[in-house]
C-alpha cells in the first residue's frame, strides 16, 4: 500500500477540521465543548472497548511497550537535560513543563487512525496494549510534574485525586478490569462502544486541524523548535535503536512508531491550562508537530523496511 495514499484521509479530515474553525462555521465555545466531549467522553470509551476485548498477555506485548516506555523514559530526561543547559531564566517553569509535556504526549487519535489504515487490527492491538500502559502511566508522569512546577500549587492528595478524576486514566482501568475479568462485554455494551468509538476517531483528527494556527507556524523560538525535534526526531530515533536490542518484529516496531512519531496529545493544552502550565506555548508546538507530522510518520514508515 503506498503510505502517502493511506495517510491521506487523516490529512483531510484535519484540513476539514481547519477549515471549519476557519471560517467559524464552529465557534471558539463550539469547538471548546467537543473538545470536552472528546476528552471526557470519547477517548475514554475508545480506551475501555480496545482494551477490553485486546489479548494483554504480557509475554506478547512486554517487548514493544518496555522499549517505548524506556525511549520516553529517555526522552524525559532530555528534556530535563535541555532546561538544565538552557537555564530556568530561559526556560521558565511553566514552558518547561509544555515542553515536557508535548514532547511524552502522544495523539492516540492519529495512531489508531493510521494503524487502521494502514496495517489493520495486529497493530490495533499492540497500540491498545500500549495505551494501556502508556496512557495511565504518562498522564500520572505529566500531573507530577505539573504539580511540582506549574504555578498551580497542588498538595500530593490534590495531585493523587486529579489523577484520579482524570477521564483518560479511568477509561484505562475500567477497560482493564473488563479485560482481566475474562468477561465479555454484551454484545449491546460493545456495539454502543463501537459506534461511539468510530466517531471518535473522525472528530479527534478534526479538533487537530481546528486547533492548528497559521499565525502561530511564523514564530518559531528555541523551545518550540526543541518541542518539535524531541517529539518527531529524538523518541522515534530512539525507539528505532531499542528495537534492535529488544528484537522486536518488524509489526512491533512499526507499532511503536506509531505511537512515537504522532504529535502530542491535544488533551494536554487542556491538563496545561487547568494546572498552571503554559498553554499558548502548548498550542504552538502542537501546530507545528501536527503538520509536519503528516510527512514524518509516512516517511518513516516508508523507510522501515529498510532498516
Amino acid at each position: 500500500m503506498n503510505v502517502t495514499a493511506a495517510f491521506l484521509p487523516i490529512i483531510l479530515t484535519m484540513l476539514c477540521g481547519y477549515g471549519l474553525a476557519l471560517r467559524g462555521v464552529i465557534d471558539k465555545a463550539g469547538w471548546t465543548a467537543i473538545e470536552t466531549l472528546s476528552f471526557k467522553l470519547l477517548i475514554p470509551v475508545v480506551l475501555i472497548r480496545s482494551i477490553a476485548q485486546s489479548d494483554l498477555a504480557p509475554v506478547a506485548f512486554a517487548g514493544v511497550i518496555s522499549a517505548t516506555v524506556l525511549t520516553l523514559g529517555i526522552c524525559a530526561m532530555a528534556v530535563f537535560i535541555f532546561r538544565a543547559l538552557r537555564g530556568k531564566g530561559r526556560l521558565p517553569d511553566q514552558d518547561f513543563t509544555t515542553l515536557m509535556q508535548t514532547t511524552t504526549r502522544w495523539n492516540a487519535f492519529i495512531a489508531l487512525a493510521a494503524a487502521e489504515l494502514l496495517s489493520g487490527p495486529e497493530t490495533l492491538i499492540l497500540i491498545a496494549a500500549a495505551m494501556a500502559v502508556l496512557i495511565p502511566l504518562i498522564n500520572i508522569f505529566n500531573i507530577v510534574v505539573l504539580a511540582r512546577y506549574g504555578t498551580v500549587s497542588l498538595t500530593p492528595q490534590a495531585v493523587v485525586l486529579q489523577i484520579a478524576k482524570n477521564p483518560l486514566v479511568q477509561g484505562c482501568a475500567i477497560g482493564l478490569v473488563i479485560n482481566l475479568s475474562g468477561l465479555d462485554l454484551p454484545p449491546v455494551a460493545s456495539q454502543t462502544l463501537d459506534l461511539i468509538g468510530r466517531a471518535a476517531l473522525g472528530i479527534g483528527l478534526l479538533t487537530v486541524g481546528a486547533a492548528l494556527s497559521i499565525k502561530r507556524l511564523l514564530h518559531i523560538t528555541p523551545t518550540i523548535a526543541t518541542g518539535i525535534a524531541f517529539r518527531l526526531i529524538l523518541c522515534p530515533l530512539i525507539f528505532l535503536l531499542l528495537s534492535k536490542g529488544f528484537g522486536l518484529s518488524p509489526l512491533e516496531t512499526l507499532a511503536g512508531l506509531m505511537v512515537l512519531a504522532v504529535p502530542a496529545a491535544s488533551n494536554g493544552y487542556i491538563v496545561a491550562k487547568q494546572m498552571g502550565g503554559n498553554a499558548d506555548l502548548y498550542a504552538d508546538i502542537l501546530s507545528w508537530q501536527t503538520i509536519l507530522s503528516m510527512g514524518i510518520l509516512p516517511l518513516y514508515i516508508s523507510v522501515l523496511p529498510l532498516i
